[in-house]
């Protein structure tokens, strides 16, 4: 709701709103990561930080593969059509 009016004045205040507003919604998952790995630090030194860093790979594959193959199903579509 509050974002067309920072936006009114021009469009250097509405990249800058923009940028603020991605940045707030990164804060609760920055935490969130920053205490697993000190978690990880307490329980098992920094074998549990590798543990916990391959534990987030681990989702790497399925994030790319569902990345690439939306372009290629709308390049088909197109071809198809």
């Amino acid at each position: 709701r509050g974002v067309p009016t920072p936006c009114r004045p021009g469009a250097a205040t509405n990249i800058i709103f923009g940028l603020a507003l991605g940045y707030k919604s990164v804060v609760l998952p920055v935490f969130i990561l920053a205490g697993i790995i000190f978690g990880s630090h307490r329980l098992a030194g920094m074998y549990g930080i590798s543990l916990a860093a391959l534990g987030m790979l681990a989702t790497l594959a399925t994030c790319l593969t569902i990345d690439v193959y939306g372009p290629v199903c709308d390049n088909a579509g197109g071809i198809a059509e």
